[in-house]
């Protein structure tokens, strides 16, 4: 397991940090600026250097050298001099926007490239965290940094433009957004010149005269620098060639997987048309029917369907799914359906919250292209009550959760395969902090040959390390900070799995005590099982998976952590300590 330290407690510091974590490294602490860095160093194998730019070389001289330590920082344009005090350097610059660490955290996995240089550890922490590398030299960084801000930063100035001239004519960006991620697409599939439309590129010069002459004058610069852009990638533009086809080839062994070279002219595909993705305003669909035409008109044209399943009062847990789903697919759907076979108190369902244009505007933002929200009869008839084909999946529903709420996962899988019969072919996206519940539609899925790819996605928490969930709003201060029980709880029990412990009783006992400690919390259950059955093994050997529930004050809370006994004969686990601006030690 590699050993991080990081400085810098900003977006990109605690983006890295949690991504790292999720990819199975140690992640000591994340350090800021005011704290004492001279022994930062000292006891880990990278130390990530994640402030501003302005401020690496002054954060790097206050760390003692450790030989065997690399010291990496994330800047795009500095090389590697930026931390020279340091026998071992490398850069890692993540091409990716980085607005917050919970988006931060989902896209640094999502397949990204990843610009380094250095120390080989920058490469292997970019393929950790699944994404594709390309060398970058410091004779070649400023260049490098200026394409990458010219592909974010002037890009987003572009719309910027757009949102402005739009107002003049009376309408939102909205309506352009569309448009502008369609283009994208194309540049993605065909490489900028052959994606290329519009009067510029034709030379339509009375089109562009009447542009000129509607135009506030503060915007004419902006434009004449687009319409000269437009023309000298016009002359770039090769003849279109229906029957040439994208060409594939491997980069250097230091990426370890393979990127798509720019082709010459349109992907075509069986049909003879270009397949090209589409992404466009977001619509919200009450009826199963039109929910499934237009998934399978997305599938039609070529498009990549993901499905993220939910019961509305959306946060940044679900947020975070979404965000996920919209990295590796052409089309999200969102659904948004408060099940009442999941109720068994018909007072619990009439007061869970519902709040439709807010979860639309949520799914959204995080980057979705289609909200499902059926009401009750559309998916269950007039009376849910009298519903006569139920699904069961035996083993995984039963005990914990299942215990606490009897019926509850045949609610689960009765929707769910109601959903991706709708659905069809499709990557669906669950969280693991209901880790049963993503259990039970794996087994779901598998058992009944559904054509659904299940991706489990990592928890979403606090700083502090509560879990986020709709029922936290319900806790009162005092209860707030006594939630935190249950994340101690698992680190315990995570604790002496990883430092050899073969007896889960042991493991539940240290997680119990860790609950009853705590007056406000009443614990329901700590259980240390198997993550694919579910069931408490005899002896603990490889992955388990801890789980914890409790009541806090009146408000039931659950949680889980995976953890990994080490091998026989390794050296225990270090205890993990983790800071983040003083909010958790």
């Amino acid at each position: 397991m590699t050993t991080v330290r990081l400085i810098g407690p900003g977006r990109a510091g605690r983006s890295l940090a949690a991504a790292l974590a999720d990819a199975g490294c140690d992640v000591r602490d994340v350090l800021a600026r005011r704290d004492d860095l001279t022994q930062a160093a000292r006891g880990v194998d990278v130390l990530v250097v994640a402030t501003p730019d302005s401020d690496i070389a002054e954060v790097a001289a206050r760390v003692v050298p450790v030989p065997s330590t690399v010291v990496l920082h994330l800047s795009g344009a500095l090389g590697l001099d930026a931390v020279a005090p340091h026998p071992r350097r490398a850069s890692l610059h993540p091409l990716v926007p980085l607005p917050s660490a919970e988006v931060g955290r989902v896209r640094l996995r999502s397949g990204i490239t990843f610009a380094v240089a250095g120390d080989p550890v920058a490469g292997e922490l970019a393929r950790l965290l699944g994404g594709s590398v390309v060398v970058v030299g410091d004779e070649h960084r400023a260049a490098y940094h200026a394409a990458a801000c010219i592909a974010s930063n002037h890009l987003v100035a572009l719309m910027g433009q757009v949102e402005r001239v739009a107002a003049s004519a009376g309408l939102d960006l909205d309506a352009f957004v569309g448009l502008a991620r369609a283009a994208l697409t194309d540049v993605s599939e065909l490489g900028p010149a052959p994606a290329l439309t519009g009067p510029a590129a034709r030379g339509d010069e009375a089109t562009l005269e009447r542009h000129r002459a509607t135009l506030d004058a503060a915007e004419i610069p902006g434009y004449e620098a687009g319409v000269a852009l437009a023309r000298r990638l016009a002359t770039d533009r090769p003849a279109t060639d229906a029957s040439s086809t994208e060409r594939i080839s491997a980069v250097p062994a230091t990426s370890g997987r393979p990127t798509r070279r720019r082709p010459s002219a349109p992907t075509v595909g069986p049909t003879g048309r270009r397949r090209a993705k589409r992404a466009g305003a977001m619509r919200v669909v009450t009826s199963a029917k039109e929910f499934s035409d237009a998934l399978d008109t997305e599938r039609a044209l070529g498009r990549s369907v993901g499905v993220v399943p939910t019961m509305g009062a959306l946060h940044a847990g679900h947020r975070s799914l979404i965000a996920r789903a919209a990295a590796e697919c052409d089309v999200v759907a969102v659904t948004v359906f408060v099940n009442p076979l999941q109720f068994e108190d018909a007072g619990d369902l009439a007061a869970y919250p519902r709040d439709l244009e807010a979860d639309a505007a949520m799914a959204r933002s995080a980057g979705a292209s289609l909200v499902f929200a059926p009401p009750v009869e559309e998916m269950y008839g007039p009376d849910p009550a009298r519903v006569a084909s139920t699904v069961h999946v035996t083993g995984v529903s039963e005990g914990l959760e299942g215990t606490s709420r009897p019926g509850h996962f045949d609610g689960v899988a009765t929707v769910v395969a109601k959903l991706f019969a709708l659905s069809g072919r499709c990557r669906a996206y669950f969280g693991e902090k209901d880790f049963q519940q993503l259990a039970v539609v794996r087994r779901m899925a598998a058992d009944l040959s559904i054509p659904v790819t299940i991706v489990g996605c990592p928890t979403v928490r606090e700083p502090d390390g509560l879990a986020l969930s709709s029922r936290n709003a319900r806790l009162t201060p005092d209860e707030r900070r006594a939630a935190l029980a249950l994340h101690r709880a698992l680190r315990a029990g995570r604790a002496r799995v990883e430092r050899g412990e073969r007896d889960p009783g042991r493991v539940r006992a240290a997680m119990t005590a860790v609950l009853v400690a705590e007056p406000l919390v009443t614990p329901d259950y700590a259980a240390v099982v198997d993550p694919r059955t579910l069931q408490c093994p005899a002896v603990l050997d490889g992955d388990v998976r801890l789980l914890v529930a409790a009541r806090v004050g009146a408000v039931r809370l659950i949680d889980n952590e995976g953890a990994c006994r080490a091998p026989a004969g390794a050296a225990p686990a270090p205890e993990l300590v983790l800071v983040n601006s003083g909010e958790e030690r």
